[in-house]
């Protein structure tokens, strides 16, 4: 059997290993061993087949510039801006009053979030843009706990101010167990993760931190405010409750 039938047939894990023992001067390299004049022909022939002159035809090329990454960019603002408003509006139509409140405090907590950004000198980046829309999720669920909550006392025949104090209560365990457990799994990634992924936690974690003094600090506060002024007084239509669901009127 030849040397080069042996070493397709064995599929070694390399054909030779030469070793240098001096610095490399020049640029004619010898390798030097025991070889027979088959083995020596064999391993010319695998070093040359890299360097043949064959010529190459294009036959397709496409250029990606910095265009595209700003149209993405552009369309996720886009994208975002439109879902933010739909959640705006969702908000106002099923929670009334309280979502009025909800829609300052998350506006308050966009503009917030972005003068944090622009203050650490950030890049407003894709998955930048990913965590802030993602902490808008964080904080519209927390007042959604807590609207779902007054509702349901209101529903009980409770009063306005009554209702308000039991639902933030009850409400509050659920939204602070959220946002530690979001705030856990940002700080995994931020150890582990890419400048990416690192990027994306720091956002994460800005955002649920400033969900949660919007969103539930300064949504109790504003809306106590109107509470305590007994305004809302027996309005439960301003609360999206219906005076037929509400017990014993």
């Amino acid at each position: 059997m030849s040397f080069a039938e042996e070493a397709q047939s064995e599929e070694p894990a390399y054909l030779s290993a030469p070793q240098v023992t001096q610095m490399l001067r020049e640029t004619n390299v010898t390798i030097t061993g025991d070889f027979s004049l088959e083995e020596t022909e064999f391993l010319a022939d695998i070093l040359n087949a890299g360097a043949l002159p064959v010529s190459l035809e294009e036959v397709y090329s496409n250029a990606v510039g910095a265009s595209l990454g700003e149209q993405a960019l552009e369309q996720t603002l886009i994208a975002g801006m439109i879902g933010v408003a739909l959640v705006f509006i969702y908000m106002l139509a099923y929670y009334r009053f309280m979502g009025v409140i909800a829609t300052i405090t998350l506006s308050v907590y966009i503009y917030l979030v972005m003068i944090f950004f622009n203050a650490i000198q950030g890049v407003l980046t894709l998955p930048g843009i990913a965590a802030l829309i993602l902490g808008v999720g964080m904080a519209v669920d927390a007042n959604i706990l807590t609207y779902e909550r007054i509702k349901e006392e209101l529903k009980d025949g409770k009063s306005v101010k009554s209702a308000y104090k039991a639902g933030s209560r009850r409400a509050l365990g659920t939204i602070i167990d959220a946002n530690i457990t979001t705030i856990i799994a940002a700080a995994v990634m931020f150890y582990f993760g890419t400048s990416a992924v690192q990027g994306f936690a720091v956002m994460l974690i800005t955002s649920i931190l400033t969900s949660f003094i919007t969103a539930v600090w300064g949504s109790r506060v504003l809306l106590g405010l109107w509470v305590n002024s007994r305004t809302l007084n027996r309005k439960y239509w301003l609360f999206g409750v219906k005076g037929r669901d509400v017990r014993g009127l």
